[in-house]
């Protein structure tokens, strides 16, 4: 016995059947679908300014153009391939390094100094571990750098001290160079002082994906949509019969029973389809998540099985990189060091002068002693003059031609301008600025108040400043 639906009600019974099947396959497929699991670790970003001489040529977190900088670089340095190395050998994990990023999601939390490092996995525990796991090696990579530039530091400021007169290192560039070698010795053995790990990441209560209601509600939406296009196409038939038909046309039932019976029919199989694409749909999550099982399994049985994860080789990017900055730090120390002994040789050639200033200066006290007892001396004067204060003066002016080393005339170059040029053009050349910035460093212990510079650093200054003052 076939039951007898109001033809008005044909359209709205479509919209509620595909409605209800949408939102019925989306459920079944959350409630089948492997689960994924969120946790999030914290890194706290110290930055050090600018204009810190302690960490002058050392590679520390920064914030640059007055801006918060450093933690979004920190948040960058997390997505690098050398991390995600190091977090698969130091879990021993057989995935891949694209499979590690791309369940890494790094941000800056607001506008703090404060990096959450957000892990996805199928496991709340392995989330928990991953989001530990990226977090230390970050920290790891960058003390390793940090150290290893620390000692090259040390080791080039100890050279240059030692090349300064033990007279001048109590004062000016040798008091500054020791106060710093002793900041920097403090570092020794530490952790990078720019970045830490600051909160450890808990396994996740409860699954962030699948949501159940979201699913519910997105699966409601598109059956919606389904059925009232069904519907309208259904009105529009209807519609389009009883205009072909003619106004004066009876109103043939029998005809439009059997359209609606064939609608149905279309329904039903349509409905049927949708049921045999939800089962494949079921089975194949299901399959994917034993294999998901499966697989957990074999990597827990290769961590036991591994007594020690292996240590990755260095890229050979990365050791052509050290050793170019190797190469580029021993030559500027070189030149530091032969600038250091410029300036040695020139206070030497200043003391040796000052030394034969005074003995002349002593020289001609004695000659006018001496020519002043010969005055009284004599029984009465002549008018003649005497030969004495001429010799007195011949040899007088000899304290006056002597130069020191360091020609104390002003120069062509200004130490103002110099700085001047290397931030705004220092950009320019990045294999330079290190190297500028020490030679100001040191110059500024000879430099006026204006900052004017003696003639006598002229040829050394357009040798090394020759790209920026050309």
């Amino acid at each position: 016995m076939r039951t007898i639906v109001p033809r008005s009600a044909g359209p709205w019974l479509v919209v509620v059947t595909l409605t209800a099947a949408g939102a019925a396959a989306a459920v079944g497929y959350g409630l089948t679908a492997p689960k994924r699991y969120r946790a999030t670790a914290q890194l706290l970003v110290a930055p050090v300014s600018v204009n810190d001489p302690t960490f002058m040529g050392l590679d520390v977190l920064r914030d640059t153009g007055g801006r918060r900088t450093a933690a979004a670089t920190a948040a960058a340095l997390l997505r690098s391939p050398q991390v995600a190395d190091e977090v698969r050998a130091q879990l021993g994990l057989p995935r891949s390094r694209d499979s590690l990023l791309a369940a890494l999601h790094p941000h800056v939390v607001d506008s703090s100094d404060v990096v959450a490092v957000t892990v996805q996995d199928t496991s709340a525990a392995g989330a928990a571990q991953l989001a530990n796991a990226f977090a230390d090696a970050l920290v790891k990579q960058r003390t390793a750098g940090f150290q290893s530039q620390l000692a090259t530091t040390i080791r080039r400021d100890t050279e240059l001290l030692d090349a300064i007169p033990p007279a001048k290192r109590a004062t000016g560039a040798g008091a500054a160079l020791d106060e710093r070698l002793t900041a920097l010795h403090g570092f020794e053995g530490q952790p990078d002082p720019t970045i830490r790990h600051a909160g450890e990441a808990s396994a996740p209560a409860r699954a962030a994906w699948p949501k159940l209601p979201r699913l519910a509600a997105t699966g409601a939406g598109a059956g919606l949509a389904a059925g009232v296009l069904a519907a309208l196409l259904l009105i529009l038939g209807r519609i389009g019969r009883r205009t072909g038909a003619g106004a004066a046309a009876p109103y043939d039932r029998g005809v439009s029973d059997r359209l609606v019976e064939r609608l149905e029919e279309r329904v039903a199989e349509r409905m049927a389809a949708l049921e045999a694409e939800r089962d494949q749909l079921s089975a194949r999550e299901a399959a994917l998540a034993a294999r998901e099982r499966d697989l957990e399994e074999k990597l827990a049985e290769l961590r036991e099985a591994q007594a020690a994860p292996p240590v990755p080789a260095a890229p050979p990017e990365d050791a052509e990189r050290e050793a170019a900055l190797e190469k580029r730090v021993d030559a500027l120390t070189q030149r530091e060091i032969a600038l250091a002994r410029r300036v040695a040789q020139a206070s030497a050639r200043e003391q040796e002068l000052d030394a034969r200033a005074a003995e002349l200066a002593r020289e001609a006290a004695e000659l006018e002693q001496q020519a002043e007892r010969e005055r009284l001396a004599e029984p009465e004067p002549e008018p003649e003059p005497e030969p004495e204060p001429a010799a007195v003066h011949a040899a007088a002016p000899a304290p006056g031609p002597a130069q020191p080393a360091v020609d104390q005339t002003s120069g062509r170059w200004n130490l103002l301008v110099l700085e001047r040029l290397i931030n705004e053009r220092g950009e320019e050349f990045p294999e330079h600025r290190d190297e500028w910035s020490s030679y100001l460093y040191f110059l500024r212990e000879y430099a006026e108040p204006d900052g004017s510079v003696p003639a006598s650093f002229d040829w050394l200054i357009q040798d090394t400043f020759s790209d920026l003052v050309a």
